[in-house]
């Protein structure tokens, strides 16, 4: 395979590039194309958290309230969750209103507003902070042009969000963001509202601007020597010290070297605890593999010896999947199992899951093209590359994109692994994820798993400038997903049918509410059933992961 620019050269021109480019964008835009920039931001944050809030009316069937001017059992803990909105959220009023006569627009009353616990805590009556169903608003809380247009988004049943800029004497300069409420029978009835203080986002914006301007031709000359040095030292280097002794250990096996030959030179690494896991694992598959065909010279005839010999790399790869469940048991917010069994003794599947940060879970499940020792060494490159990437930050798209660009530099094998990547926001349930030609989701909605046709990119090797694509799922309260390798899909019977999708589907849907590990035991008999003696011609790999929401006790 031909050579590339280096992954030393690449992070060095790149780094030079964008903070050459980011010093002369700030230098030199004008003011009010910052400000433009900053409140088109402003504007997706307000849409955002209006998204949010609109979301929690639907869930109590607040459209149902308004349109009934009723205060029911579920208006005070909608309105606490409301609170927690607001509580999370950098913005300064969280209401609905609503038209009493919607060919009237000064006929504008409250349906419920939200608090901090800051503000709660002052000292005045919740009572009196708090509005209710049926208050009217201020007089000269709105602007007349501003009335007129929500008139008009619920006469033209307005869909997506919109955003208003207004003025009033009791409020001042506020940016607003709002979304129609419907009822139970798709009737526009009024609005959740989201504001936040104009004044704050001028503020922001010139004492961004100043600051950035004096200091940033500074501090990016300090920044790329930090960055360079940085990337070199605690991931460049030991990268390249690992591959260059792969390299040689494989370069010894093509030449046909004596297994007593094939000594892996240790690569010694302080600088990084997850590449001195990669170090640790390579030495110890190829450890494994020269132990390996040591044995098999000494013991050709002894198919016993042989099967021993398989079953010790079996062990060393199932020794980096995780294999501890529950894997985080201080964690209640989730659920979550996965099971790898392959088609020879080691395989080309694997799966990950691991904590970035407190709040982010990253979720893999891959599958390496071909079988067999040589898929289980890509497999453990791969994986351990898709780790160090993820624990580094950036979104899934960007992760796969990272880990692209390495492999395909290294990838004298041409071999090629579909990836399915995807990392969950634990406080919210917001999945971000990323496909590199891996097989479709499934998702367990409201009571029944479905197949996620999400978007795919090339697989990971396939093409050195392959790029993705994310997209977001978001995971309500008991909600589930399952992600597999084709060898689900793609099992075989004695009669050359498949299992499919279309029987995946059934075996989730016959327990949907059963525990993750339940939920694969159910796949794996309903395949096993469906397959019988026939044998198992691909890695089968699954992985179900439950979300039991923020703070969420898990009683499974």
């Amino acid at each position: 395979m031909k050579k590339g620019i280096s992954i030393n050269t690449r992070v060095a021109v790149s780094a030079i590039v964008f903070m050459g480019i980011l010093t002369t964008v700030i230098a030199f835009i004008g003011y009010t194309l910052f400000y433009d920039s900053v409140m088109e931001s402003y504007e997706t944050y307000t849409n955002t958290v209006s998204g949010y809030a609109y979301r929690t009316a639907e869930k109590y069937s607040f459209g149902d309230m308004i349109a009934a001017r009723d205060m029911p059992e579920g208006f005070e803990k909608m309105r606490s969750e409301l609170n927690s909105v607001k509580e999370c959220s950098e913005i300064e009023y969280l209401y609905a209103i609503y038209f009493e006569d919607i060919n009237d627009i000064h006929s504008l009353h409250y349906a419920i507003n939200a608090k901090t616990q800051a503000e709660l805590s002052t000292g005045r009556p919740a009572s009196e902070m708090y509005t209710y169903m049926g208050k009217p608003c201020e007089e000269g809380s709105f602007e007349d042009d501003t009335l007129l247009i929500l008139q008009e988004a619920i006469t033209s049943r307005k869909r997506d969000g919109g955003i208003l800029e207004g003025w009033s004497e009791e409020y001042g300069h506020m940016l607003n963001g709002y979304r129609v409420i419907y009822d139970s029978g798709d009737n526009a009835v009024g609005f959740i509202c989201v504001e936040i203080d104009i004044n704050r986002i001028n503020t922001d914006v010139n004492n961004y601007v100043h600051l950035v301007i004096v200091t940033a031709v500074i501090f990016t000359a300090v920044i790329i020597v930090i960055y360079l040095f940085s990337i070199h030292r605690y991931l460049i280097a030991p990268i390249l010290s690992i591959a260059k002794s792969s390299d040689s250990f494989v370069k010894k096996m093509d030449s046909g070297a004596q297994p007593e030959e094939l000594i892996y030179e240790a690569v010694h690494i302080r600088s990084s605890r997850e590449l001195c896991v990669l170090a640790d694992d390579v030495k110890s598959l190829a450890d494994g593999v020269a132990a390996y065909m040591t044995n098999l010279k000494a013991v050709t005839a002894e198919k016993e010896r042989i099967g021993a010999e398989l079953s010790l790399a079996t062990s060393i790869q199932c020794g980096v999947l995780p294999d501890k469940f529950p894997p985080f048991p201080e964690r209640t917010e989730f659920d979550i199992y996965a099971s790898m069994d392959p088609a020879k003794e080691v395989g080309g599947d694997f799966y990950d899951f691991f904590l970035t940060d407190d709040d982010h879970l990253a979720v893999v499940i891959a599958d390496v093209s071909g079988k067999g020792v040589p898929a289980a060494l890509f497999m453990m490159s791969s994986k351990i590359l898709i780790n160090d990437h993820a624990l580094m930050g950036g979104t899934p798209a960007e992760i796969l994109e990272r880990v692209n660009r390495q492999v395909c530099s290294q990838n004298r094998a041409e071999m090629f692994v579909t990836v399915w990547l995807g990392i969950l926001e634990i406080s919210t349930g917001k999945l971000t994820a990323a496909s590199a030609g891996h097989e479709y989701p499934m998702l367990e909605q409201n009571g029944r798993f479905g197949l996620f046709m999400d978007k795919h990119g090339l697989a990971v090797g396939v093409m050195e400038i392959a790029k993705y694509k994310d997209y977001e799922i978001t995971l309500n309260k008991g909600d589930s997903i399952f992600v597999y390798t084709d060898g689900v899909a793609e099992a075989t019977d004695a009669n050359d049918r498949l299992f499919g999708t279309d029987r995946t589907l059934e075996a989730l849907n016959s327990a949907p509410d059963a525990a993750p590990e339940q939920i694969l035991k159910n796949v794996r008999a309903a395949v096993d059933g469906f397959v019988k003696e026939a044998p198992q011609f691909d890695d089968l790999t699954m992985l179900c992961l439950r979300y039991h929401g923020a703070g969420m006790i898990n009683n499974e």
